[in-house]
């Protein structure tokens, strides 16, 4: 404990001056770092792990898991706030990365029954730690460190995405491989599926880092209530009298207003955008064959290069915040908007309508040949919109439900986690083209929702219902008919969580 503390007191004295609270969030965002470094850089090779010959495993298992996992995240957003106020956040951040460790386990000795049960432990875990990140984020912030906390933890725990992938490039640079998969003197080899040795490796070295980041958490330390925003501690007081089923009221209400029914179409679309970049995408580029040998290898530079696009829109939007205010929400959606349809119609050109399903050696493609830096250059594209839609959404709800952050920030990851689990299940038997166009359509029917919900007028009854259910509340807490203690509490910051689960 003494060699910790000395430490502690030596790293908060030279990182840059941060304060005790900045050095906490920089300690979180490590953390992160590590468990979504193993989370996300499996995500890109799941599909093309499970789909091998070497398990006996329905060949769109992965598309199925991942589909679990955020169908159970969609549900599990319900009972998140309560499991965090009995652990509170630190602990309930813990329980979380033990969930995703236990996945990642699981491949050590595949099979898909427990494919599937860790995927559903692995929903309720991702729940979970989201929510006491965003706790967690909001009790080590003041007014004056709010937006470089939020903007820290962003483009710190975003390094993720491109550690992955300089990791998944070390192992798969020198993979056996044809030198032409797609000859027809190549017959049924099957050197480009991912070894079980290789298997074991990868995610060994998941778990192991996802323990790391588990154990990073643990040494999290919990600030003094003083460290609270200072904003927040009237609306603490005020929120602590709903009650759970209060709360669930309260969130139906808010979603029955325009401006909400208009935001959960952007919500919706940042669900599918979410499957397609986290996983269909990349199954898209390792089952192109034609893209070149080894094709594993390109998993990791599209990897690298969604990260270095989420870092680059992070920083743009997060840490140059005071330029780009002037330039308003509506134009960075806008922006992110733009950058993605222009990738849609690009990965639409460049690669073969089978690609995501399976192996393929079709060079039947619009432009003539698939193209490796048209496929990268996609991948950039990707990661850069994401991040300008997620910045903008969370910028948005904080701003404007500022008194009932926890029901719209529900709402938000309601709508997105349940789209993302559809799009992976119908990812099973779509082919491109049906992709492609459900992404444009639903693109552009999200940045007309934002538009409009960011030029509505304010709504009575986004304040003045919330307004009555705390006054009925206060009166029977006065009465003794319903306890007033609420175990809820993720506060705007929760809305970080915008990627994966």
């Amino acid at each position: 404990m003494l060699i910790r503390r000395r430490l502690t007191r030596f790293l908060r004295r030279t990182m840059l001056g941060f304060n005790p609270g900045t050095f906490n969030v920089l300690q979180l965002a490590i953390g992160f770092l590590c468990i979504f470094f193993a989370f996300n850089s499996q995500g890109f090779i799941e599909q093309t792990v499970v789909s091998s010959k070497e398990y006996d495993l329905y060949k769109h298992a992965g598309y199925i898991s991942m589909a679990i996992i955020y169908g159970v995240f969609t549900l599990a957003n319900f009972i998140a706030a309560p499991i965090v106020g009995v652990l509170g956040p630190k602990w309930a951040m813990v329980f979380g990365a033990a969930c995703y460790a236990i996945f990642q386990c699981g491949f050590l000795f595949l099979n898909e029954y427990f494919l599937y049960i860790s995927s559903a432990i692995i929903g309720v875990g991702a729940a979970v730690i989201w929510t006491a990140q965003g706790n967690y984020i909001a009790i080590n912030s003041t007014e004056e460190t709010a937006s470089k906390n939020s903007s820290l933890f962003w483009a710190v725990s975003q390094v993720c995405l491109a550690g992955g992938g300089v990791f998944l490039y070390a192992i798969f640079a020198n993979s056996k491989t044809n030198d032409d998969q797609c000859s027809p003197d190549a017959g049924d080899d099957d050197d480009d599926d991912i070894s079980k040795s290789t298997v074991r490796i990868l995610y060994s070295v998941f778990t192991a880092v996802t323990l790391g980041g588990a154990l990073i958490l643990a040494l999290l330390r919990i600030p003094k209530e003083d460290r609270l925003i200072s904003d927040e501690n009237e609306r603490e007081e005020n929120e602590r009298k709903l009650t759970q089923k209060e709360l669930l009221v309260s969130t139906f209400k808010l979603l029955a207003t325009k401006r909400m029914l208009f935001l959960s179409i952007a919500f919706m679309y940042t669900g599918i955008e979410l499957s397609f970049w986290s996983s269909i995408y990349p199954s898209c580029i390792s089952y192109t064959k034609a893209l070149g040998t080894n094709t594993k290898k390109f998993i990791a530079f599209n990897a690298i290069a969604q990260g270095l696009g989420q870092f680059a829109s992070g920083f743009l939007f997060g840490f140059l915040g005071d330029y780009t205010k002037k330039i308003g929400r509506i134009s960075i959606v806008l922006l992110g908007s733009v950058i993605h349809l222009l990738v849609f119609v690009a990965v639409y050109i460049n690669f073969p309508k089978e690609s995501p399903l399976g192996k393929t050696c079709s060079k039947d493609v619009i432009i003539g040949h698939p193209s490796l830096a048209i496929a990268i250059i996609c991948g950039f594209g990707l990661g850069f919109g994401d991040a300008c839609w997620n910045t903008q959404i969370f910028s948005f709800l904080v701003s404007k439900y500022n008194k009932r952050s926890a029901e719209a920030f529900a709402l938000f990851k309601f709508f997105q986690s349940l789209l993302t689990c559809a799009a992976f299940f119908y990812g099973t038997v779509l082919e491109l083209q049906w992709h492609m166009l459900i992404l444009v359509v639903t693109g552009v029917l999200g940045c007309f929702g934002f538009i409009v919900a960011e030029r509505l007028p304010p709504d009575e009854r986004e304040v003045t219902e919330y307004d009555n259910t705390l006054a009925g509340s206060s009166s029977m807490d006065q009465n003794g008919d319903i306890d007033g203690n609420r175990t809820d509490a993720p506060p705007p910051y929760q809305a970080i969580s915008d990627k994966s689960a």
